[in-house]
């Protein structure tokens, strides 16, 4: 008989290559040179600590390294095979242990004589030098009835003293508490083990021989014979037998166990069963637990402490109250202990109901939306398109296969015509599509039902009801074929209706891409595409289908399929597109009124709106120049007219970065409006999302320049008048020449339609952006106070402590993943700072530092930066960029604004890129610091900085985020401009919240740069806080992202309200110049009228409190960000008293509710400054700067705006600094 093969290099050193292999795999062990001894790479964290020493011979692998870690061993002895290790490796352990520091060295030694005795020896020469050394034994065998010399042989229940041990060590317990606790555990604990197969010690024969058919109870870890043997039993009998045996009280060694007591199972593999035994015996074990009345608390199944390859396994119980357990559950670092879950096993239900599969698809929880009628009348073409085409389907299908093709297709469309009679028709278009995808799977039938439902399940997920423009259903069509192409088995050119739906969805993939108004063509070339490809099928042999068992020379027709799928294509087409194009076609340009109110007057009409005034913060000291004052975002200085491409006298740019300073509004002490009403109906909202998203705009007609009035720069609309080739501009009533031709063609065609119209210029191939390609640059600050801890609820449910870094750290990581997987194209950088700025760019070249005087050289860091490396897309650098965060550490000042003026440079190369700022502290040093400023007011030159650097962002097509810490002071108030200018977010985070915040800060996608919107009225109209002395309003906007809203509040003067009351109507006009995110310029212009009245108080029921709240909130926060809190205080009462008259005529909506606590937390805010000077705290400036992002389409599903002013008031120290 041979040896048993073993995969070794040799019998001598396959012992000291298994540690060796254990200690590289695993980064925190490390061996003790000229000794088989495994000790922890921390041994300096054993320092006033009790440390634990254990081992024993090799074979038993995991047992004893794989538990050496932080909350279990510190060091473990490794002898020969099944041979105790010898008491000078024993004593050399206990010695680097006692060096180390440790305050004693804990034994734990397994019951064999061997064992006791080496280590025994070491302990007592150990003594013998000043150790505190002390001894367990452990004895959890339970094989034998009667008691012998020997005692009972330590088995498996040794690792859970492994475990309670060394958590009581980490708590910093004594050795003598130690050894009490586990003695007294040791009573409760037993092992029982059973063996179908001999082991074998490497180089010699089998310990011992089982008959085919026979297994072992009772035997050791060593291969020492058990109790006896019999014949092998079912996994359910062989538990029962053991547990029996394990609990007799007739034995010595039993364990005292009964009904109630909680218990710690461990299903221990003995080297050689499968993981699926293993989970057979698991399940047996705790079954037959619980039958007997025990609860069973934590369950071990795996290789815990094998006998080399022995096919067998060991139950261990340990009874456990509330202590144990606590102590079982603490953390450990060991590589051998499992992932346990800290859930008791009795009494946790494991199995979960299976979903209720439904027959009939169900819209209880469907409601319709704006999509919903033109999504209805859609289908209801395409049902009544394959009706019609049955009998043509049938015949084509008689040809090649069993003729029902037409009678299936219209046992689908009857089934849909019947359901659309019953039900409404969901507003989200991927709810259509997945009911439609049950309907045709139950009615249609066979292999055609299941194609179908195939490609509606696929592509349900890529349209929603926010996110349904040609694009996305283009990528809907496109998932959908490819379950098609991915389950059906076929592919284009084997003569099915992938044949026609193949290269109709490769078409409409290139609405991905197409430039505004090209929509139409690409869908009539998919429908063409798919039309050929059917007509293709004639001259194709069958590869896939019934048709593939006719011979080719007989089918001469079109597939059936291939031309179904042709006249679903046809028929649908055009509707969805319309349905889009509608949908944008709402909500652009909306007034607060049905009527423009003439009648409201301030207090004080004598008062100019026109009074220069510098920022009241500035405090220069005598003979020194100040710095130019940047302009609020709100309010931009106004350019003459519109830039309208590519007429020659456009005078706005973004280019000038230096601008005068705003206009200051008046005083308003009172506003009446009517019989004592005072606030100001006459409100528009721009919706900028839709004016600029020209996605979807496949219904617009598109020009290359409007004709313009030569005095204001008005457009001529469709709501123009023209006699006699003259146009009296309804503007400003100077009258232009004109064309006849052009006029019939501009305003003739269009009477009687909204005035929306496109310009695009042509269009330069250098225009071109890969959209993919835009950057985000993650600027995080790693000074020391980001080394603040705070207490934080981890996955398993306990209390740990995490750093500010350490939650950005991990917050980043979630954000590069889902950037990954969904933009793999997408470009990331990252920029860290402390006292110095380090651009790491994407991790994969030489990181740029910049320190000392180049942190207050602006053109310096601006030039390195724009020349660093161009980072690669994060498919390429994920592995890098985590890495190089993982190594983040936190220390040093805070030099915040080189730091972000880097990131600015960085991202500047890629017009739309952003960058996200985390921070926890004010800048100290460099560009911007402000550590010397008085925390009362603001320091001039910093906030000069960061609004230079915010317009610097603007005119490169870049916007800024910024987060800081919940409790910190980071100046938001200047800080936060960086986000508000360039249109990005200011949030206060926490660290539970830091990574939600990122995510959704990281996928702001911009949609326009460079915006300009003008606001044309007739002349007579003026802007209260704004300009009165011209009808004709510019505000320079810069970047536009999703959710974009402003609003413009206009008024009328009273010597023209006789005037504008016999003309009835008044026209309105809005100039947007702005380049999409593709970098194609455009100007867009929408003209709307809106009849005149006095009677304001007939419209005061009617008014869209919407645009009111908005306004309110944007205002009033812009106000008090300026220092003019006193006519914020005003505003507010002006419109919380509308408010209320207007619940006094109807009642206030739900979602209306919203904008008056909108108005509440403004309040709040201006209460708590008391004078003008008062710079606000960072709590009340994250409010204010939220409240001017304000926007309607938030409000009206509760939004994040909702949930702000419901809670912003309840901030403690919601107060200015």
């Amino acid at each position: 008989m041979e040896p048993q093969k073993k995969l070794i290099n040799s019998v001598e050193s396959c012992v000291d290559e298994a540690l060796c292999g254990l200690v590289r795999a695993s980064g925190g062990l490390s061996l003790l040179r000229g000794h088989r001894v495994v000790v922890r790479s921390d041994l300096q964290s054993l320092k006033g600590k009790v440390a634990l020493l254990s081992g024993g011979g090799s074979g038993h692998e995991p047992s004893h390294g794989g538990y050496v870690g932080a909350g279990m061993l510190s060091a473990v002895v490794a002898g020969a095979v099944f041979a105790s290790p010898p008491p000078a490796s024993i004593l050399a352990a206990i010695l680097c242990l006692h060096n180390a520091g440790a305050s004693g060295v804990l034994l734990i030694v397994k019951n064999y004589t061997g064992d006791r005795l080496n280590f025994g020896l070491a302990a007592e020469q150990a003594r013998n030098q000043g150790v505190a050394v002390d001894m367990v034994i452990v004895a959890d065998d339970c094989a034998f009835n009667l008691p012998s010399k020997a005692g009972r042989r330590g088995l498996c229940g040794t690792v859970f003293i492994h475990k309670l041990a060394g958590a009581l060590a980490e708590e910093g317990s004594s050795l003598e508490q130690i050894v009490s606790r586990v003695t007294e555990v040791l009573k409760g604990i037993g092992t029982l083990g059973v063996s179908l197969s001999p082991c074998s010690v490497p180089g010699c024969l089998p310990s011992f021989q089982l008959p085919p058919g026979d297994m072992e109870l009772g035997l050791g870890i060593h291969g020492e014979p058990g109790i006896k043997r019999s014949k092998v039993a079912s996994a359910d009998q062989v538990v029962k037998t053991m547990l029996d045996h394990m609990t007799n009280p007739d034995s010595q060694s039993h364990l005292p166990l009964k009904a109630g007591d909680s218990v710690v199972l461990c299903v221990n593999n003995l080297g050689a069963l499968s993981c699926l035994e293993m989970a057979v015996v698991t399940r047996a074990a705790i079954g037959c637990l619980e039958s007997r009345g025990m609860l069973v608390a934590r369950v071990m199944s795996g290789s815990f402490m094998t006998a080399l390859e022995m096919a067998g396994m060991s139950l261990s119980l340990m009874r456990a109250d509330g202590e144990a357990l606590r102590l079982f559950d603490a953390e450990t670092s060991a590589p051998a202990w499992p992932n346990l879950s800290r859930t008791p096993v009795s009494g946790r239900g494991y199995t979960t109901e299976p979903p209720v599969m439904r027959t009939r698809p169900q819209d209880d929880s469907q409601v319709e939306g704006s999509l919903s009628p033109l999504m209805r009348r859609a289908l209801e073409k395409v049902c009544s398109t394959l009706l019609e085409k049955q009998e043509e389907l049938n015949s084509l299908d008689r040809a090649s296969g069993d003729g029902d093709c037409g009678n299936t297709h219209a046992q689908a469309a009857r089934a849909v015509q019947e359901w659309l009679q019953g039900h409404v028709v969901p507003g989200c278009p991927g709810q259509l599509l997945s009911v439609l995808s049950g309907l045709v799977e139950e009615k249609m039938g066979g292999s055609s039902g299941a194609l179908y439902s195939l490609f509606l399940t696929a592509a349900a997920g890529h349209v929603t009801e926010g996110q349904s423009d040609a694009a996305a259903w283009a990528r809907a069509v496109h998932a959908g074929t490819q379950a098609m192409r991915r389950y059906g088995g076929a592919d284009s050119g084997d003569r099915t209706m992938l044949d026609a739906l193949c290269p109709a969805a490769e078409e409409l993939m290139k609405l991905t891409a197409a430039p505004p108004g090209g929509q139409k063509a690409v869908l009539q070339s998919a429908v063409q595409k798919a039309s050929s490809g059917a007509e293709a099928t004639r001259h194709m042999t069958a590869r896939a289908g019934r048709a593939s068992y006719i011979a080719a020379d007989r089918v001469t027709l079109p597939d059936p399929g291939a031309v179904a799928v042709t006249a679903i294509f046809r028929a649908s087409s055009q509707r969805l597109l319309s349905v889009h194009s509608t949908a944008l076609a709402t909500a652009k340009m909306e007034f607060a009124c049905s009527h423009v109110v003439c009648d409201w007057r301030p207090d004080k009409p004598d008062t100019s709106l026109i009074q220069p005034r510098l920022d009241n913060t500035l405090d220069v000291k005598k003979g020194e120049d100040p710095p130019p004052v940047p302009p609020p975002r709100f309010r931009k200085p106004r350019p003459t007219s519109l830039p309208l491409p590519p007429l020659p006298s456009s005078k706005a740019s973004m280019d000038h970065l230096s601008l005068p300073p705003p206009p200051v509004p008046p005083r308003l002490d009172k506003m009446e409006v009517g019989k004592g009403l005072k606030a100001n109906f006459n409100v528009v909202s721009l919706n900028f999302e839709k004016l600029v998203d020209l996605s979807g705009e496949t219904d617009e007609e598109f020009f290359e320049k409007p004709i313009v009035c030569v005095k204001c720069r008005a457009a001529l609309s469709c709501l123009s008048s023209v006699q006699r080739s003259v146009w009296l501009c309804e503007f400003c009533g100077s009258e232009n020449t004109v064309n006849d031709g052009v006029v019939d063609a501009w305003v003739g065609q269009r009477t009687g339609m909204r005035g929306d119209d496109l310009y695009l210029p042509n269009r330069s191939e250098d225009d071109y952006q890969n959209l993919e390609d835009t950057l985000v640059v993650f600027c995080v600050d790693i000074s020391g106070s980001m080394s603040v801890t705070t207490e934080v609820t981890s996955e398993t449910g306990s209390p740990v402590y995490k750093s500010r870094l350490e939650g950005i750290q991990n917050a980043l990581e979630g954000a590069l993943m889902s950037m990954m997987q969904q933009s793999p194209q997408r470009r990331v950088a990252l920029v860290t700072f402390n006292d110095e700025v380090v651009i790491y760019g994407d991790g994969t070249r030489p990181p740029l530092t910049f320190r000392d005087w180049a942190l207050v050289d602006y053109d310096h860091v601006w030039k390195q930066a724009v020349d660093y490396s161009i980072p690669h897309c994060i498919a390429e650098t994920y592995h890098h960029l985590i890495r190089t965060i993982k190594e983040l550490r936190e220390h040093g000042a805070t030099a915040l604004g080189p730091a972000v003026l880097a990131s600015v440079a960085i991202a500047s190369k890629y017009p739309g890129s952003k960058v996200i700022l985390c921070t926890d502290g004010k800048a100290n040093i460099g560009l911007g610091e402000m550590e010397q400023t008085s925390s009362q007011s603001s320091s001039p030159l910093s906030s000069y900085f960061y609004k230079q650097l915010a317009l610097e962002s603007v005119r490169k097509g870049v916007i800024i985020s910024v987060m800081s810490f919940k409790g910190t002071n980071c100046r938001l108030a200047d800080i936060g401009s960086l986000a508000d200018v360039t249109g990005g977010r200011v949030n206060i985070v926490c660290i539970e919240t830091v990574a939600t915040n990122i995510q959704s800060v990281s996928v702001d996608n911009v949609l326009a740069t460079g915006v300009v919107a003008t606001l044309l009225a007739p002349d007579g109209v003026y802007f209260p806080y704004e300009d009165e002395n011209n009808h004709k309003l510019v505000r320079e906007i810069g970047n536009v992202t999703r959710g974009t809203e402003i609003t413009f509040q206009f008024a009328v003067k009273p010597e023209f309200t006789d005037v504008f009351l016999q003309k009835k109507t008044l026209i309105f006009q809005i100039q947007l110049s702005f380049k999409t995110r593709d970098q194609q310029k455009v100007t867009r212009i929408v003209t709307e009228q809106r009849p005149a009245t006095i009677r304001s108080r007939i419209v005061l029921g009617d008014l869209n409190v919407a645009v009111l709240g908005v306004h309110c909130a944007q205002l009033c926060a812009s106000l008090t960000m300026e220092g003019r809190v006193q006519e914020a205080k005003k505003h507010l009462k002006t419109q919380k008293d509308l408010l209320k008259q207007v619940g006094r005529l109807r009642p206030i909506q739900k979602e209306e509710r919203i904008y008056g606590n909108w108005m509440d937390t403004m309040t709040t805010v201006c209460h708590d400054i008391t004078m003008d000077t008062q710079i606000l705290s960072d709590e009340s400036a994250e409010v204010v700067y939220q409240m001017r992002r304000a926007s309607s389409n938030s409000s009206s599903i509760g939004g994040d705006y909702a949930e702000l002013a419901k809670t912003a008031r309840k901030k403690a120290n919601m107060k200015a600094v």
